[in-house]
């Protein structure tokens, strides 16, 4: 009895200066069993998906203004490696008049693309951005460092974002505004709109190394969902090292009880080559508000005009997640 006693004391003790600064501990886990087939090669793997950790918090001003605050990271439940790249971090103001913040941060880019409805299993092998649940191959959508912000409020559904990147002496240069991003969002009675425009020309490592040879790129999309169907569509037309590329995506999604069916079909171009042309099927289980289970299948074609090789990538998964 008096050992749970010193338990609970200890426990309250602990928790307290995280509930007066008001901190929230939030994270998700999201951990699958894939089978790959790469050409004549094939293997098993257990992996972890964007898995993550964070904390965040808001303090009360006064007048309607709140200062808010983020840091994020990720966490590789399948190999235990703790505290892996950084994911957003940041601090700001809020109020009536939307949010103003600093430091790493989606780009309106990448609000705008997921704002368009498409992704119904990101971070799986079905995600629509990826090549088997790895890299930026489709929709190249980032992170930015040293970002400066603004969201709009959401004004009868249409939401506004915008960014800017200082170059910081880089080949981007080292003015304030060297990178640029800007989006509109609009959600209402089931239907989803996204339009935006991404500026990383001189860019060398600002917004990580898969985007090093971006330069612009513009996106727009939309879904739209009547009783338990959805159809999305997405498109965009940028310039990769020089190189005109467009992709385009599909998906489509049907809720039957506390199931998810997802059906997508993904393609990039090339300068008139055909790079990357992909499809995938997954079903999702709600296993309670916080947890789902699923398996997907993923089929992807990669065109020898741009690669060394031809190769059709097939990957089968099994995966489980939880947010807390």
């Amino acid at each position: 009895m008096k050992k749970s006693i010193i338990a609970a004391a200890i426990a309250v003790a602990v928790a307290a200066p995280a509930a007066n600064a008001g901190v929230t501990i939030y994270g998700k886990v999201h951990v699958s069993v894939d089978f790959t087939e790469s050409g004549d090669d094939s293997v098993w793997a257990v992996k972890s998906r964007a898995s993550r950790i964070g904390f965040k918090g808001t303090e009360d001003l006064g007048n309607g203004l709140s200062l808010v605050w983020k840091a994020e990271t990720s966490y590789d439940f399948a190999d235990g490696g703790a505290f892996g790249g950084g994911r957003n971090a940041y601090i700001g103001l809020t109020g009536d008049w939307g949010t103003f913040l600093y430091g790493r941060h989606d780009t309106p880019y990448k609000m705008a693309y997921y704002a368009t409805g498409i992704d119904m299993m990101s971070d799986t092998t079905i995600d629509m951005n990826t090549l088997s649940g790895s890299g930026d191959i489709y929709f190249n959508q980032v992170r930015a460092s040293n970002a400066i912000a603004y969201v709009s409020p959401n004004m009868n559904g249409l939401t506004f974002a915008g960014a800017i990147v200082p170059g910081e002496g880089s080949a981007a240069g080292d003015g304030l505004n060297d990178l640029y991003s800007v989006s509109a969002m609009y959600s209402n009675e089931g239907l989803k709109l996204a339009v935006a425009y991404e500026n990383l020309e001189g860019d060398s490592g600002t917004f990580g190394s898969d985007n090093d040879w971006w330069d612009e790129k513009i996106l727009i999309g939309g879904s739209y969902t009547m009783n338990d169907m959805t159809i999305a569509l997405a498109y965009q037309d940028g310039e990769f090292a020089g190189t005109s590329t467009e992709a385009l995506g599909l998906a489509f999604g049907y809720k039957f009880g506390n199931n998810k069916l997802v059906a997508n079909y993904r393609y990039l171009e090339a300068e008139g080559y055909d790079v990357v042309d992909s499809w995938g099927i997954g079903l999702n289980h709600s296993l309670s508000k916080r947890s789902s289970a699923y398996v997907a299948y993923a089929s992807h074609s990669l065109d020898s005009d741009i690669f060394v090789d031809n190769i059709d990538v097939d990957q089968f998964s099994v995966g489980m997640i939880h947010n807390f």
